[in-house]
């Protein structure tokens, strides 16, 4: 059955003068500061539980907005895990993310939606999504609950929402990026950890965040 991502026309504003909202605070950005804020997120990424026991690790190429995860990327070559990317695929069941594993950055050349880098799949296998062992995904705000607010395509949502409950899911975001609350639909998936260069945002689904 296809899923219905449509929004409901008042959320559906709520969540774009949000997202209009935080891309406004991410260009004000110093690029020292959004250097510095980037170390400190894949420092503090490196040093989760889920990810110095995982052997297969799911990233993203970064847009120039986002925090600069090449250094967390370049970590998990280096102690031998397996390093898988997404590429976007719009299908009649939904928007879906495709895995493929990269080892290089040569390897990560198409543009794929939103203009983000995707890995090549003519040269990077495909990876079934059970043996990805945690997730690191970006976004444009998150708020205590564990909401993370995308840019409106669904993808992450859409791979979360059938993914294993025990799957450790991380949002990779700036301090800036936190909002007092994300207009929530019924397929808005949350997040266990939110980690910023300020902080690590833990959620509970019974106890709440802490």
């Amino acid at each position: 059955m296809k899923r219905d991502f449509s929004p409901d026309p008042s959320i559906r504003t709520a969540k774009e003068d949000l997202r209009r909202a935080m891309r406004q605070r991410l260009r004000e950005m110093d690029p020292a500061q959004h250097a510095e804020a980037s170390l400190v997120i894949c420092q503090t990424a490196a040093h989760q539980a889920a990810f110095v026991r995982a052997r297969c690790v799911a990233l993203f190429a970064p847009l120039p907005s986002e925090p600069d995860v090449k250094l967390l990327i370049e970590e998990a070559w280096a102690e031998d895990k397996r390093v898988v990317l997404p590429l976007m695929i719009k299908r009649p069941s939904g928007p879906e993310l495709d895995w493929h594993e990269v080892t290089d950055w040569e390897e990560v050349i198409l543009p794929g939606p939103f203009g983000l880098r995707e890995p090549d799949p003519l040269r990077c296998p495909r990876i079934a999504s059970s043996d990805i062992d945690c997730v690191f995904v970006p976004g444009l705000a998150f708020d205590q609950h564990g909401l993370r607010l995308g840019r409106g395509g669904g993808f992450y949502d859409y791979f979360l929402s059938r993914a294993s409950a025990s799957l450790p899911r991380f949002g990779l975001m700036f301090n800036c990026q936190n909002a007092s609350e994300i207009p929530r639909e019924p397929h808005d998936q949350t997040l266990n950890t939110i980690i910023t260069e300020t902080k690590i945002w833990t959620v509970d689904a019974k106890s709440g965040p802490s």
